[in-house]
């Protein structure tokens, strides 16, 4: 093949080639382009929506979230601490031997996908609040199902310019979960490959059919709801036995504590680096604030300041309002009129320790895979949804 050489092309026709290639300039940044078409369209990115759609696409599913931040979302503000035990009676959290290294698996595989360290090993300081907190500690000392969550060394760290005269204990296998950090990047790396649109949502704007669903331009086989407190202003599962209750959270520079646990006395103070600590957390059922109040901040102070003397400086007030469930479970399934719509919720206190394992199990049954326990399906309040909505409950299907 024989090519033309430059003298041999019409000037006409170089002065067009430069003009054109001279002509290119850098694009904008665009938007990806969002698919019409998936799998499953979830319903908010708090701790159960990345969970879920996380589990999801490991089964190999096509999800897009919607989401709108809205002031009062737990996840927003949630220690995201797990404590293998429950402090009142000293008991071990409900299924913990399954739940938490279920969880500290998902969460070290987020980690790799999202390239970021977001959790911490860390044992708690257990101040007993009375002699029988001391003596149930002893007892479960002598019980091998505790083995794995109770030191029986007695704590030499302590923190400096707090009050120690009490007894102490140390648990083991516990930690934080960066919440806000795990969010955050998910949000972004979803936003730059358009599996997440952050706009406002209302299911009168979605038409089911046996086919699928469709939502404006958007078409899907499932909807699931991951709404958490919000889902009790609207009709689908209002139903539901939620019990929410608000909570207030401090963020604080204390240089002088030098803690390097966290340490619980009826409340917590988290150590996040740099001297820097969270304190928390307050538990109010009445007063439904969606943001942070005074009064949370007076409780949470006062209690620092009874066993802490030095110097500190507060950096952030935050509130939100937990999506509690009255039996203290999970809320996973189907509604009773609508097979394609569907419900992850009610996480609760433990949620950071308890969102995996279940919506793992969750992304099985949708795909077909698997059932939903008893213990923590919808279904367990059928007798409350046919008294509040006068229907039959049905067993729909996928």
């Amino acid at each position: 093949m024989v090519f033309p050489t430059l003298s041999s092309i019409p000037i006409h026709k170089i002065l067009t080639c430069r003009i054109l290639f001279s002509d290119l300039r850098p694009l904008p940044d665009m938007k990806p382009e969002v698919d019409t078409a998936c799998d499953v369209l979830l319903i908010g990115h708090g701790l159960a929506g990345a969970t879920l759609a996380s589990a999801l696409e490991q089964a190999g599913k096509k999800v897009l979230i919607i989401d709108q931040p809205l002031p009062g979302a737990a996840s927003q503000v949630a220690s995201g601490m797990w404590n293998p035990l429950t402090f009142r009676l000293l008991l071990k959290s409900w299924r913990v031997d399954e739940l938490l290294p279920a969880a500290l698996s998902f969460y070290t595989s987020e980690s790799t996908r999202l390239g970021i360290n977001m959790l911490q090993n860390l044992e708690i300081l257990r101040v007993f609040p009375d002699e029988a907190a001391d003596q149930r500690w002893k007892e479960r000392l002598l019980d091998p199902a505790y083995a794995a969550y109770l030191s029986p060394d007695k704590p030499t760290l302590l923190p400096q310019n707090i009050d120690t005269k009490a007894k102490q204990g140390l648990v083991q296998q516990a930690g934080w979960l960066n919440l806000p950090a795990y969010l955050q990047a998910d949000s972004a790396m979803r936003l730059a490959n358009g599996s997440l649109l952050e706009q406002p949502f209302s299911l009168s704007d979605v038409h089911f059919s046996t086919q699928g669903l469709r939502w404006h331009n958007f078409q899907a086989q499932q909807l699931v709801l991951c709404r958490g407190q919000f889902e009790r202003q609207d009709r689908w599962f209002n139903w539901l036995p939620t019990k929410p209750a608000q909570g207030d959270i401090l963020t604080l520079r204390i240089p002088d504590i030098k803690l390097e646990q966290i340490y619980n006395a009826g409340f917590f103070i988290l150590p996040l680096g740099n001297d820097t600590y969270r304190l928390g957390a307050t538990y109010e059922w009445e007063q439904l604030e969606p943001g942070p109040t005074a009064a949370g901040k007076a409780e949470l102070l006062t209690k620092f300041e009874a066993v802490y003397s030095g110097t500190y400086e507060l950096l952030n007030h935050q509130g939100g309002i937990r999506p509690t469930v009255a039996d203290r479970r999970p809320l996973l399934g189907l509604h009773p009129e609508q097979a394609r719509l569907g419900i992850f919720n009610g996480l609760g206190t433990k949620g950071v320790m308890v969102a995996p394992y279940f919506a793992l199990q969750f992304a099985k049954f949708l795909c077909g895979e698997g059932q939903i326990e008893d213990e923590v399906n919808i279904k367990r309040f059928k007798k409350r949804y046919e008294q509040h909505t006068g229907s039959r409950w049905n067993d729909v299907a996928l």
